[in-house]
């Protein structure tokens, strides 16, 4: 059974499982209820009743608990990180263990607030999944209300219709297809495939993928098509095995076993690809590393135009950690390399981080569902990894501790249950 949503003239549709009278309504203004969001410990969620002083400072540990209560949680979308991961660590978790939530301030703080085209399909996407009513589902809402119903793992084809990112849509609804699904599941994403603020396609099958084999949730993607701004149309593909995550200790990494790339680009000449590529090997050469460096150029299908870089290190015993530059009209490709060269270096200069920090909040929130303690290091603590350890607080009994980086090369640390 095959559930679509958006359709190909690219105007998105709702999820057919979405009630209407719920779709349509405009949401009341509700008031969170502080007594049973607010968690032991030296750190609260930050939408719980508000804090006398900020969470995450220095070595603070973040200690999460479930609710006393089955009730309503409530979220407020504009702290933390501000932006869409608080929706999206929601719906996964409100589909896993069934709490409905309300999210206010959506996107509060962005240039544009509320929900986005990619939002409001992942939004879409995981009603149809969960059965689930839905209240505030349209583009520019700040307010959302889900309640799920029981989760029916199928094959599913999503549209967002725009170049909205179609890797925040796959991990938000992977670890609902791959817990609850009895055999392996197909999803379809129509988008973009190569964002400035979302993963890659590169990173997502060089990083994420190997992370999540490692924790014993194999994941096959694929992308014949490349999706850029404005024009998106991009095309991902992910085969989900039926699977839970297994705990996971890592605290150091071994030697740099080899650095290795692609310079891509869709419907540009040549030389864009080639700039890239060169700018990429000047820069880490200059760096002095003792490997060999290979980076290979490509040229992408896409119905639109488009560059980017992805440069992977490989150390021994850890997941590869990849680093993409994403193109941009007007942005020399010189620039776009410097940008995957500078993360790239960034993470080498801290030699006991595991975990980058991209992976590093994306990791979480599978661990924090795995039975069994968990630790891993990590190159830097940014705020979407403080943000995730808060929402995840707001919905599990999983006590999450996060230590920050020292400022002398020291990793920083995480530690689950």
């Amino acid at each position: 059974m095959e559930g679509e949503i958006g359709s190909g003239d690219g105007r998105p549709r709702p999820a057919t499982n979405v009630e209407p009278e719920l779709a349509a309504a405009r949401p009341r203004r509700w008031f969170g209820h502080a007594a049973h969001d607010q968690a032991p410990g030296p750190f609260r969620p930050s939408w719980a009743s508000p804090p006398r002083r900020r969470p995450f400072r220095g070595t603070r540990a973040v200690s999460s608990t479930r609710p006393s209560s089955e009730s309503l949680v409530t979220l407020d979308g504009s702290r933390g990180e501000g932006g869409g991961q608080i929706l999206r660590t929601a719906l996964t978790l409100s589909l896993l263990t069934g709490r409905p939530f309300r999210i206010s301030r959506i996107r509060a703080n962005r240039d544009k607030p509320g929900l986005r085209p990619q939002h409001k399909a992942a939004v879409e996407a995981a009603a149809l999944l969960g059965n689930a009513s839905v209240l505030g589902c349209e583009v520019g809402s700040r307010d959302v209300v889900f309640r799920p119903g029981a989760v029916e793992p199928r094959d599913l084809t999503i549209d967002v219709g725009t170049a909205g990112s179609t890797g925040l849509i796959l991990q938000t609804l992977h670890l609902p297809l791959a817990m609850r699904a009895e055999t392996a599941r197909r999803l379809t994403l129509i988008g973009g495939t190569f964002n400035p603020k979302a993963p890659p396609y590169l990173f997502l099958e060089r990083t994420w993928r190997a992370h999540l084999a490692t924790l014993g949730m194999p994941v096959a993607l694929a992308s014949p098509l490349a999706g850029f701004y404005p024009k998106g149309g991009g095309r991902l593909e992910a085969w989900i095995e039926p699977a839970r995550p297994k705990p996971w200790v890592r605290t150091t990494r071994g030697d740099l076993a080899r650095i290795h790339g692609v310079a891509g680009a869709a419907n540009l000449p040549e030389h864009v690809a080639n700039r890239m590529r060169d700018r990429a090997h000047a820069r880490l050469s200059e760096a002095g590393l003792d490997v060999k460096v290979e980076i290979e150029t490509a040229s992408w299908s896409s119905i639109g135009q488009g560059a980017a870089i992805g440069l992977t290190a490989e150390h021994a015993g850890t997941a590869p950690a990849t680093f993409v530059g994403v193109g941009e009209r007007g942005k020399p490709a010189e620039r776009v390399a410097d940008e995957a060269v500078d993360e790239l270096l960034d993470f080498l200069a801290v030699p006991d981080a595991a975990v980058d920090l991209h992976s590093a909040d994306q990791i979480l929130l599978p661990l924090a569902l795995a039975e069994g303690r968990s630790v891993y290091t990590v190159s830097s603590v940014t705020e979407h990894l403080r943000t995730n350890a808060a929402t995840i607080a707001a919905f599990l009994d999983r006590p999450i501790e996060i230590e920050e980086a020292p400022a002398d090369g020291r990793p920083g640390r995480v530690v689950v249950g």
